[in-house]
């Protein structure tokens, strides 16, 4: 379930989730939820362990230069357009680098964690994900899949993997290139002239 914020207690100047410095606190801090009362709001330690509490005012607020564009309760998706699986963040902290901690369902019904570097992480919708086309095409001794990006440059245009391919099993008409789809219909062209026999997959 994703994390759903209160309203802010400052007009919208901060929100619930950001990460910011608190004057006369060392280190950083996450905006928790806002209160109690007026010009308030309760703030975390951001770290990954020994998380303390507290509750400081408005006032006493600054944002981070550096502050990272992911926040708790965001569903993200690596920035890569072969990438299908979605996480939501769970916190964000700076390890040299921020990072998030994200959790994602596996197919038994588990959750895994996992940390992942902000910078290769971007903020998705449900609504993107369940629009995203996942079509599994079979022909003969062929096994493959037709996917559409949802991510970067890529999204909304569609690859092609097979079983026959090797590595990572995408079909390519161009040598080690791996050749993206504008359309769906394009796609299902490239998976024809794969089974045909004129063709054999090539790794990406």
């Amino acid at each position: 379930m994703l994390w759903t914020p209160d309203a802010p207690p400052d007009g919208g100047m901060f929100s619930a989730g950001e990460i910011v410095e608190v004057e006369g606190r060392p280190g950083e801090w996450e905006l928790m939820k806002p209160g109690p009362g007026p010009g308030v709001w309760t703030v975390e330690s951001a770290r990954l362990e020994d998380r303390v509490s507290a509750k400081v005012s408005v006032s006493s607020l600054q944002r981070l230069a550096d502050a990272p564009h992911i926040r708790r309760g965001d569903l993200v998706m690596q920035r890569y357009p072969e990438q299908e699986r979605a996480a939501v963040v769970g916190a964000v902290v700076r390890l040299g680098q921020w990072v998030a901690v994200k959790s994602y369902t596996l197919s038994d019904g588990g959750v895994c964690q996992a940390l992942d570097s902000v910078d290769r992480l971007e903020v998705v919708t449900a609504e993107q994900l369940a629009a995203a086309i996942r079509l599994d095409v079979v022909h003969g001794t062929h096994v493959g899949r037709i996917v559409q990006a949802v991510v970067t440059a890529r999204a909304g245009q569609f690859r092609v993997v097979c079983r026959c391919a090797p590595g990572a099993g995408e079909i390519c008409r161009n040598g080690r290139k791996v050749t993206w789809c504008p359309s769906l219909d394009s796609a299902h062209q490239l998976w024809d002239w794969h089974v045909s026999g004129h063709a054999v997959g090539s790794v990406a």
